[in-house]
């Protein structure tokens, strides 16, 4: 398939729509899942985690007390998860191979650290199990994690950036409890 193809157009047009989900979706899942937020805590401070797809937009991350935060799209990772070709990040991120199964069959490279990489991945598997429908979580990961937040909110913190209204989550005894972020359209914190 050559790389001017509108079939490969498409697939780095899903892939740079995925990738940016995906950062979404981790930001969030730090600050409201234990698992990722305990990954995110333990994660070295000012370590990167670069991820790039040829002719997509990847990402780069960190992590903070606040969890995963993105970095400008050229900043240098200390970890680089470079896909080999667009139909290879395609086929992960539609959830027709694992990252696991993906990683066995040298669709990607990884320079750097392999420490750091791995917390990333249990991280992406986390957020896997709420982005994709059940019955291709179960295919694709092997044991879906069990859910802390609602899947609805998962969405809407895509939606709107990794912020999400004030609303309850599904661990929460009081419905204010959730209510840390700012909703993206108003302009003073709720508390």
């Amino acid at each position: 398939m050559a790389y001017g193809s509108v079939k490969c157009c498409l697939q780095c047009a899903t892939c740079s729509l995925v990738a940016g989900c995906l950062c979404r979706a981790l930001k969030f899942l730090s600050q409201k899942d234990s698992r990722v937020k305990e990954e995110a805590r333990l994660w070295p401070r000012g370590k990167t985690l670069r991820l790039e797809i040829p002719g997509a937009k990847g990402f780069t991350v960190t992590a903070s007390h606040q969890g995963f935060q993105k970095l400008p799209q050229d900043t240098p990772g200390d970890v680089t998860i470079r896909f080999k070709s667009p139909a290879d990040a395609f086929r992960v991120f539609t959830g027709q191979l694992s990252v696991a199964q993906a990683y066995a069959q040298h669709r990607f490279t990884l320079r750097g650290n392999m420490g750091l990489a791995m917390p990333f991945v249990r991280c992406v598997d986390i957020a896997e199990g709420y982005l994709f429908p059940a019955f291709l979580a179960k295919r694709i990961l092997k044991r879906p994690a069990r859910k802390e937040v609602s899947t609805a909110l998962v969405y809407l913190a895509v939606l709107f950036g990794g912020i999400v209204p004030c609303l309850p989550t599904m661990s929460s005894s009081s419905p204010q409890s959730s209510c840390r972020a700012t909703a993206p359209w108003s302009t003073s914190p709720t508390s």
